[in-house]
């Protein structure tokens, strides 16, 4: 059973589009990908190697062997340059991972990327902007009592101002992630000691401006 956080990013995809899934983990997303009919075929890869044989056991489970493509190895690095790969999926790694993976011959070649990220999501959109991409998508959900952000890139040129790029310039607008950014920093603020008054005052600050956000929306 796939889980609904998996299940979410699978929206984000055309059926022309050339996927690879980096860090597949069990290959569950891919195998819903393709039975559905959301993609004719992908690669899948993974460091870990126990990570990849529990994946080609499942993929193999669901006679998917010759749509569903796997390869050993780290990030972009698995890939050919004969290979016709032109969409990045990533979900549940960290920030400084992805842009690690980026980092490579083989991302001129890219177009679009669905990331699920598990942190700093402004440094995440930053970097990824500076590279030459638009944000074309972004959504908030929860799973399993944990909060999930998705985030779509293409090719593509676009401004985009400090608010934007560190809270997203679609999740700037939904009511849903402000409560919950709101709620974070409401945490992190009731953890400062009242004699870190700056520290204090600049989380009011932000926490007085996402709410003045939520009223206008």
């Amino acid at each position: 059973m796939i889980s609904n956080r998996l299940k979410s990013l699978a929206k984000y995809f055309d059926k022309d589009d050339k996927v690879i899934d980096i860090g597949c983990d069990h290959a569950l997303l891919d195998i819903y990908l393709i039975e559905e009919g959301i993609l004719k075929s992908m690669i899948v890869s993974d460091i870990h190697e126990k990570a990849l044989k529990q994946g080609i056991d499942n993929i193999k489970l669901h006679k998917l062997d010759k749509k569903i493509e796997t390869r050993l190895g780290n990030g972009l690095e698995v890939l050919k340059t004969s290979d016709d790969i032109d969409t990045m999926l990533i979900s549940g790694m960290g920030t400084s991972t992805i842009v690690n993976i980026i980092e490579n011959d083989y991302f001129k070649n890219i177009k679009k990327m669905v990331i699920q990220s598990n942190n700093d999501h402004e440094i995440l959109r930053s970097e990824i902007v500076n590279k030459g991409f638009k944000i074309t998508n972004e959504d908030i959900l929860e799973d399993s009592n944990k909060t999930y952000i998705n985030i779509v890139f293409e090719k593509g040129n676009s401004k985009y101002n400090k608010n934007e790029i560190k809270y997203g310039p679609f999740l700037i607008k939904n009511k849903m992630y402000l409560d919950y950014r709101i709620d974070y920093l409401n945490k992190i603020l009731n953890k400062i000691p009242n004699n870190k008054i700056l520290i204090r005052h600049s989380l009011k600050k932000e926490i007085r401006f996402l709410n003045k956000l939520k009223k206008n929306i």
